[in-house]
């Protein structure tokens, strides 16, 4: 879900498709290159070899374009994380916090622009407004999955959660911070904290 306005045209024919593929590939390449400001709709056409007519056929502006690769970056890790959380065994707090943690550093290690996009883009409102949504979404997806295995209360306030994934995201910003590969030290500092902020409010043991 997204609050950012729809883009003006889908693709049908092939052509149009593989145009609005270079777009998207220019801008990433962009974000990769000089992060998120340095994408403006007359570099992305350059870096495109698109005209600008062309791609004002499909996206209005900049944060349409910028949308449409938060959506693509997000269905690929959500997808890849309710997967990979259906074959955890839950046992504790800790298994939630540090196996989310991992999951999400595994994935901006493998896609560096999606890192910078999703942690450098705050300026721009569609990333922001992706950001909160997600964060709810993955909050209630965590208190879910502690309340089915036992390790909370059902009346949980979601808030709780929340905080976690929004402290989580700081943490993660931080270690990633004009590095493509994370500060060990920020991650392993931060787990230490999100579990003992679970482990004081949740009032359950971690272990």
């Amino acid at each position: 879900m997204t609050t950012a306005a729809p883009q003006r045209r889908q693709p049908v024919q092939e052509r149009s498709r593989q145009t609005v593929a270079r777009i998207l590939d220019a801008a990433e390449a962009l974000i990769d290159e000089g992060g998120v400001e340095a994408v403006t709709t007359r570099a992305v056409a350059d870096r495109a070899g698109v005209t600008y007519p062309s791609l004002y056929r499909f996206f209005a502006d900049r944060e349409e374009i910028l949308d449409q690769l938060v959506t693509h970056h997000l269905a690929a890790l959500d997808a890849q994380a309710v997967a990979e959380e259906q074959t955890w065994q839950i046992t504790s707090v800790r298994d939630v916090i540090d196996r989310e943690l991992d999951l999400h550093v595994a994935y901006y290690k493998e896609h560096p622009s999606a890192a910078r996009l999703w942690l450098s883009g705050r300026s721009s409102p569609a990333v922001v407004a992706q950001v909160r949504q997600r964060a709810q979404v993955l909050a209630e997806r965590l208190r879910q999955a502690l309340v089915a295995a036992n390790l909370a209360p059902s009346d949980t306030d979601p808030r709780v959660l929340l905080l976690v994934v929004e402290l989580g995201d700081r943490i993660l910003d931080l270690a990633f911070r004009d590095r493509s590969d994370p500060d060990p030290m920020i991650i392993e500092l931060g787990r230490t904290a999100l579990n003992a902020y679970a482990r004081d409010v949740l009032d359950v043991s971690l272990d």
